[in-house]
């Protein structure tokens, strides 16, 4: 559950400290307070630095106890360091020394001596003043853009280089006769819904664009190894018939560099 306060205090204040917590939370202002919101097997300092960076405002209970207790200092160097405001509940007469005394000068005092109770009514309006002030930090979400025109430009060339050699393909196994290069033709077709889907939609990324590249060169990769044994087939299948049609080795050779030059 979220929380708009955090309550630091010295463990020899835990009675106020629990009665402070009840009275804002009776009021509405929901409150973290250790060891009450300590989650069972947690790292203990992890979850209070969690619970104070969730936290509106802090509420310190500031007493003899809280000056020297170590723990308390540093929840409220942390606060300080968050940028989150203090409101120092003051329940005896010690002043705050030192370290504290830097922190807590500039921000906000009550005093609660001798009657802590009698200022809970104005804890209570200080803490619900100071938590409807700050407004909660929204992450923004970057506007979608629409694709750049170099993107645009890379992605025309796959959409004008892909029909062609797919085309050419399909054309050349069609009066050949050869289904391999039939089917290579289909297969190279297959990054072209890719690269429309790109062009016409509203999102390219960098990803995308990567993704669409590699299957681009995947599937040319593809083609142009099995038309490289396509072509050895066919040439060495042309070989026999030349051999079969020159019984004179000479006659081979030269039927062979000219197959070669062609």
């Amino acid at each position: 559950m979220s929380h708009e306060i955090f309550i630091s205090y010295s463990t020899k204040d835990k009675a106020i400290a629990d009665a402070v917590c009840n009275v804002l939370e009776e009021n509405n202002l929901r409150c973290w307070i250790a060891p009450r919101n300590i989650t069972s097997g947690m790292h203990y300092a992890k979850e209070i630095m969690d619970g104070l960076k969730a936290a509106k405002i802090v509420v310190l209970v500031f007493s003899k106890n809280s000056q020297e207790s170590q723990y308390v200092q540093n929840e409220i160097f942390a606060a300080f360091d968050n940028k989150k405001p203090i409101i120092s509940f003051k329940i005896d007469e010690t002043m705050p020394a030192e370290e504290m005394e830097f922190f807590l000068k500039i921000n906000h005092w009550l005093e609660a001596y001798p009657e802590p109770k009698n200022k809970f009514d104005r804890l209570v309006q200080d803490a619900t003043r100071l938590c409807s002030e700050i407004v909660p930090v929204i992450p923004t979400v970057p506007p979608v853009t629409k694709p750049q025109n170099r993107d645009k430009d890379l992605i025309s060339i796959i959409l004008l280089i892909t029909p062609l050699y797919s085309f050419s393909f399909l054309y050349m196994g069609y009066i050949a006769k050869i289904k391999e290069w039939m089917a290579l033709g289909i297969i190279y077709l297959i990054p072209l819904p890719f690269a429309v889907f790109a062009l016409g939609g509203d999102i390219v990324n960098a990803s995308k664009l990567a993704i669409l590249f590699q299957l681009f060169i995947v599937f040319w990769v593809i083609a142009l190894i099995s038309g490289l044994f396509i072509i050895r087939k066919e040439f060495l299948a042309r070989k026999t018939v030349l051999k079969w049609m020159s019984p004179e080795d000479e006659l081979f050779e030269s039927f062979v560099d000219k197959y070669y030059k062609v």
